[in-house]
């Protein structure tokens, strides 16, 4: 018998390419179910699914720090997979979760599954606090992230506009990490549970170069026909400065991805899917 999926955060980067992989799956934004408010959670008939794929979260690192954020962060972020959990334990669900680079503080290269966390900002903090409360469920998949690339606001769709808007922008060169397509994150998904991998937390992120995001930022010029070098770059020390509110950010956010490899499961490089998706955005004038 088939599994019955829901996919909650539904509107999201990631919940988009959710959605298309599983395309028979209840899918709720968080209008339709919000997973921080735990009433909702518990008078929900969670009975007709076999497996809970959560998608939300609250994804605004500067933001975060603010008094009109802090909260609301910890309540999407941390209470909301606590609600999650409960209701996965008690009904003895296999819910999938996914988590962040941000839960380092950047200092090691090449960051293992189970390295300790040590997060450097409250969304940071939020999110390692949901992955806790989560690993505590018998059935259980947690999936760390990095600078995920979707169908939604993202840092290659704000290059290309950049680009054709004629503006050479400042881009910081010692931030370093690999992208993750939320469709390769979907795929991710979809092979761990119809091949009933090992419960646990994994890495997942497309495989390729590790780059810094001004590296990442000049190829994307370059994909879409510009002067790669319209791209300066600058420190994040630089750049803080003139960005009152900046919260900070791991420096290293790229990924062991062994543990991934062992599964069966292959990601793919990210250099041909960016050059994809940054031809297939529209010229912004």
């Amino acid at each position: 018998m088939s599994k019955k999926y829901v996919i909650l955060g539904a509107s999201g980067q990631l919940g988009k390419a959710l959605c298309a992989m599983f395309p028979d799956a209840k899918a709720l934004s968080r209008e339709e179910l919000d997973i921080a408010d735990e009433a909702q959670i518990d008078t929900f008939d969670w009975s007709k699914y076999d497996v809970i794929i959560n998608a939300a979260a609250l994804v605004n690192a500067d933001g975060s720090e603010t008094e009109e954020l802090r909260a609301k962060t910890w309540l999407a972020n941390a209470y909301g997979p606590r609600n999650l959990a409960k209701i996965a334990i008690e009904k003895n669900k296999t819910l999938v979760h996914y988590s962040s680079d941000y839960v380092w503080d950047g200092r090691e290269k090449n960051h293992q599954d189970d390295e300790v966390v040590a997060p450097l900002l409250v969304y940071g903090e939020s999110k390692a606090a949901g992955d806790l409360v989560v690993s505590l469920v018998p059935k259980h998949y947690i999936m760390r992230v990095s600078w995920v690339v979707g169908d939604g606001h993202n840092m290659p769709k704000t290059m290309k506009n950049l680009a054709d808007m004629r503006i050479n922008p400042k881009v910081v060169n010692d931030q370093f990490g690999r992208l993750t397509f939320a469709s390769e994150i979907a795929r991710a998904t979809k092979y761990f549970l119809d091949n009933n991998v090992v419960y646990g937390l994994y890495n997942v992120s497309n495989d390729g170069p590790v780059k810094s995001w001004y590296e990442i930022a000049a190829d994307v010029f370059e994909y879409a026909g510009h002067d790669r070098n319209r791209v300066q770059p600058i420190s994040t020390e630089e750049y803080a400065a003139s960005k009152p509110g900046f919260a900070p950010r791991p420096l290293n956010s790229d990924m062991d991805l062994s543990k991934l490899h062992q599964t069966g499961f292959t990601p793919s490089d990210y250099t041909g899917l960016l050059k994809e998706y940054v031809n297939q955005l529209p010229v912004n004038e």
